[in-house]
């Protein structure tokens, strides 16, 4: 899956880069035409660079459809209930016996309810295959709200200096906050049957 993703993203670079230069050969052929306005020339290159933009801005976005759903499948596969990805921010989940999701928020926003001594969430054999929760019922498991002062989480439940989706499209970035996540569950005993196929990062709006 990690591959996939890898791959997508390559491509959309590809594009964009391919884009860039063919704007750079149509302003080089434009210009060797001494007949054409100036208005046109810019305008004819700014066509080519928008184009390639919102392409690469939907790809992303087709990207990131992608990963969701490919998450819901994943969690399906352990009978656990599709966990509510917190708006603003995201899920950080890995795979030892049971389901383990941290929440985290976007920079500039923290948690609604104080979550110090709570880093993470689980679903499995443990839990009867319900989502541990502060909220009453159902799957979701944290919300972010605005706010300047980050004290309701722990220092690595916000994705610093950086939104969900950029650490998400970052396969080295991911790969650092899952690593993070696995080294904090072994830490409070929590390390048998791991499976690095299941773990996933996700997204919300």
């Amino acid at each position: 899956m990690q591959s996939i993703v890898i791959i997508s993203i390559a491509l959309i670079y590809f594009q964009a880069t391919l884009n860039a230069a063919s704007c750079s050969e149509l302003k080089d052929a434009i210009n060797s035409n001494p007949e054409t306005e100036g208005d046109v020339k810019h305008k004819a290159c700014e066509n080519v660079t928008e184009l390639s933009i919102n392409q690469t801005a939907e790809n992303v976005t087709k990207l990131s459809i992608n990963q969701t759903a490919a998450f819901e499948q994943i969690v399906k596969l352990t009978n656990c209930p599709v966990p509510r990805i917190p708006k603003n921010g995201g899920l950080v989940c890995v795979y030892f016996d049971n389901y383990y999701c941290k929440p985290m928020c976007n920079q500039g926003y923290d948690f609604a309810f104080l979550r110090r001594s709570r880093l993470y969430e689980e679903c499995g054999t443990k839990t009867a295959f319900t989502w541990t929760t502060q909220y009453i019922g159902g799957s979701r498991l944290a919300e972010c709200i605005v706010s300047d002062v980050l004290v309701s989480g722990q220092p690595s439940a916000y994705f610093n200096k950086k939104t969900c989706r950029e650490v998400v499209s970052d396969m080295k970035r991911k790969r650092e906050h899952l690593d993070e996540f696995i080294s904090e569950l072994k830490i409070r005993g929590i390390q048998n049957n791991q499976k690095k196929e299941l773990d996933f990062v996700t997204c919300g709006e």
